[in-house]
């Protein structure tokens, strides 16, 4: 039985598949206008994981693909963005 939360030994880190990073305390509907604006990024090509739901809720109206992860960041999470 196998947890696909679990890191393997050939995993890659997760900064080495990002092209563009930003955290921000602000709002996140905000935030992504501000990535968008930037980064000329359309905003159904972004994707964005948080454990608060309110977040995922804000940034989806945008047309965002967004991942709700209220335990924090797994491999699951990731892999269910990716399928989006």
């Amino acid at each position: 039985n196998t947890n696909k939360s679990k890191p393997t030994t050939n995993s890659i880190p997760l900064s080495q598949l990002i092209d563009h990073v930003e955290i921000h305390v602000s709002n996140k509907q905000v935030h992504f206008r501000n990535l968008h604006r930037s980064t000329r990024i359309p905003y159904e090509h972004m994707l964005f994981f948080d454990n608060e739901y309110g977040n995922i809720q804000d940034v989806a109206r945008l047309g965002v693909v967004c991942v709700y992860t209220p335990e924090g960041m797994t491999r699951d999470a990731w892999e269910e963005g990716l399928a989006s």
